[in-house]
């Protein structure tokens, strides 16, 4: 597997123009080719492949694709552009094959592991609605997402905001479509919707899904930088048949500063606030998730994580993490 990264990250190298070197990445080093089910299928042999979230080969496969797709029209410029957002999902594969390598007792804390010896901050701030997906109601939010790097000033081959996890609070495992997807026989995702259970198709409606672009959140981006995340992540091409459906079924919460129900509990305090609301009893839940969101619009105040309300309120500081 080493020797197929050193191969990626030859090409990545070549004097020769962004859009040429993703050609040869995805046609001749992964034959990718979009199936009848408008699903990117790659060489088999690559599914197991383990990058690591640090790996410069990230850095450098984004900054391409700023490079080659630097119009408003984002990757819906033409069919390789296509075939880039489909890819996404594979980039993902990549980093999460790496991070359950690590010894923890979940996902999420093998992920802490690999932050503590890498030395590096996680950001645990931007929305998560979109990864909160319900065919209901949602009374609370399941699941956190998780990004790094948390922030960066490079000009080129910035890493901010690009590897996402999304978590779900209680088990710590990651939510991903990769726990859904089957795989045949000749190595190939099944990519048939009619062969994945409603319930299945939850995880691929609110998996990961890395950034080409770089997400604002709460930091600065250079202006030449600041629009990438909506042109090349947020306006996408058409997703696959499989995803689609799932995104019919499993719809995103709005949130409460547009009229919604929806704000996150992990916000700055990261671990503690996940601490915090696996505390909180599944039966008073319900009730301290409404009493947040009341406190939320009424107050105007910036949301700071579940954790900084418990322990700001007498009747539920019991619950709060010191």
């Amino acid at each position: 597997m080493n020797e197929k990264l050193n191969q990626l990250m030859r090409i990545l190298d070549l004097d020769a123009s962004p859009k040429q070197r993703l050609r040869m990445i995805l046609n001749d080093e992964f034959t990718a080719s979009v199936d009848q089910n408008d699903f990117l299928q790659i060489d088999p042999s690559y599914l197991k492949l383990e990058i690591s979230p640090r790996s410069p080969f990230f850095v450098k496969f984004r900054q391409l694709v700023i490079d080659a797709y630097s119009t408003s029209r984002g990757l819906k410029e033409d069919e390789l552009g296509r075939k880039i957002h489909l890819f996404r999902s594979y980039l993902d594969l990549f980093y999460l094959n790496y991070i359950r390598q690590y010894s923890g007792q979940n996902d999420f804390q093998r992920l802490l592991n690999f932050a503590h010896r890498q030395k590096i901050r996680l950001d645990y701030e931007t929305v998560s609605n979109y990864h909160n997906r319900t065919q209901n109601d949602v009374f609370y939010p399941r699941n956190m997402k998780v990004q790094l790097m948390r922030n960066s000033w490079r000009l080129r081959n910035n890493p901010a905001r690009m590897i996402e996890f999304i978590i779900n609070i209680d088990r710590g495992e990651f939510i991903s479509e990769w726990n859904s997807y089957k795989v045949t026989t000749d190595g190939k995702v099944d990519s048939n919707p009619a062969h994945y259970s409603i319930a299945k198709l939850e995880s691929i409606a609110n998996t990961e899904s890395f950034n080409y672009g770089i997400p604002h959140g709460n930091y600065f981006v250079y202006p030449h930088l600041r629009k990438t995340h909506y042109y090349l992540d947020v306006q996408q091409p058409k997703d696959s048949l499989l995803r689609q459906r799932a995104k019919k079924i499993y719809r995103s919460p709005r949130g409460y500063r547009q009229g919604g129900s929806f704000a996150d509990l992990i916000k700055a305090g990261g671990v503690k606030d996940a601490k915090a609301w696996q505390q909180v009893p599944f039966s008073r839940r319900a009730e301290v998730y409404s009493s947040f969101i009341e406190h939320l619009a009424q107050s105007n105040m910036p949301n700071w994580g579940i954790n900084y309300y418990l322990s700001s309120t007498i009747q539920y500081q019991q619950y709060a993490v010191v």
